[in-house]
């Protein structure tokens, strides 16, 4: 990771504010790390043992999605119900999941509409915090954390894969 990663929540208190200044920076730096990527960029899986930028980036939308989202957030419906089969990686408990030796091999979702998705959850994400009683924050707070590491993870491993 780069000196400008977001810092992690360890001992910090959770607050609102700090979380949502933590979500939006981790979210920013995925998305700057696959900026110079073109297009046909975010398709490529060079060996069977990555994954394609794109699906990184689905991924871990999925992962706020099924986690985070559905449990927590009344009303909340999914943008496309399949990227519930898609984005899950080894979450058997969640259902079944597209194998991935053939991710590189998905010309649909778009690029264009993975990002839709990542907006999708962004914007649910910030709603659910705001709506949430400053008061009972800890426990959310606390999965909204582990879904930001589980992100930076994936910046890792984006790196190691655009290259």
């Amino acid at each position: 990771m780069s000196a400008e990663s977001p810092p992690l929540f360890t001992d910090m208190p959770l607050d609102a504010g700090a979380l949502v200044a933590s979500y939006e920076e981790t979210r920013r730096t995925t998305e700057e790390l696959c900026a110079p990527l073109a297009t046909e960029d975010y398709v490529i899986q060079a060996v069977p043992e990555a994954s394609p930028a794109k699906w990184h980036l689905g991924h871990v939308s999925w992962f706020f999605e099924s986690f985070i989202l559905k449990p927590h957030l009344p009303g909340y419906r999914p943008l496309n119900p399949e990227y519930e089969y898609l984005f899950n990686s080894y979450y058997n408990d969640i259902g079944p999941q597209f194998p991935r030796p053939g991710r590189g091999n998905l010309s649909r979702p778009t690029v264009a509409e993975v990002y839709e998705f990542r907006a999708h959850v962004d914007c649910s994400i910030l709603e659910l915090i705001e709506a949430t009683d400053p008061n009972e924050l800890g426990d959310l707070g606390s999965l909204i954390v582990m879904g930001l590491n589980h992100e930076q993870q994936h910046q890792e491993l984006l790196m190691t894969d655009i290259k």
